[in-house]
């Protein structure tokens, strides 16, 4: 189940996470100064657009200075809810028991389990295959605990076709 958390939107409005409950969320903690994290807001823009039909909502939870994130957002377009805490958005990645690595991705289906978190940049085959899962729950096609597993298993295959397909800078002398 989701952790009990308000965080101040980008107008400075104490908003809870729980606001969002009842459809599925994309949970997003990410910095201004992780260049993975800013590298996933197309995405997590594109997958907004796409998914209306699933009712998916995409929340980012910036774990960074209030200033800096709405200068950032001027520049950058970012096409869904911004949840902005500095030391308290630590506090949020903390509630998840994700820790401080960024970027951090939270799936959770409309009854408001978490069925997946990805630590690190999430790519499109990942967020798709994810994001499929939820629907499957969702539309009661699937268990939670079979879309954990099918989750689990898929983006650990997909880490090793990465992996292999990434040169291993030891050997070519990168």
């Amino acid at each position: 189940m989701l952790p009990e958390i308000t965080l101040a939107n980008r107008e400075g409005v104490p908003t809870a996470l729980s606001s969002y409950a009842g459809r599925p969320l994309l949970i997003n903690f990410w910095a201004t100064w992780c260049a993975p994290c800013r590298r996933e807001i197309p995405l997590l823009n594109e997958l907004r657009q796409e998914r209306t039909q699933q009712k998916l909502e995409i929340v980012g939870i910036a774990v960074d200075f209030r200033e800096d994130v709405l200068q950032y957002v001027k520049e950058t377009q970012v096409d869904y809810p911004l949840l902005i805490g500095e030391e308290d958005g630590l506090a949020a990645a903390d509630a998840f028991g994700v820790g401080l690595a960024f970027p951090v991705s939270i799936f959770v289906d409309g009854s408001s389990r978490i069925l997946a978190v990805k630590v690190g940049e999430l790519h499109r085959d990942e967020a798709d295959f994810i994001l499929d899962r939820v629907a499957d729950v969702d539309s009661e096609n699937m268990a939670p605990d079979t879309a954990r597993a099918a989750i689990a298993a898929e983006l650990q295959r997909l880490a090793s076709v990465r992996a292999e397909s990434t040169p291993d800078k030891a050997t070519t002398g990168g």
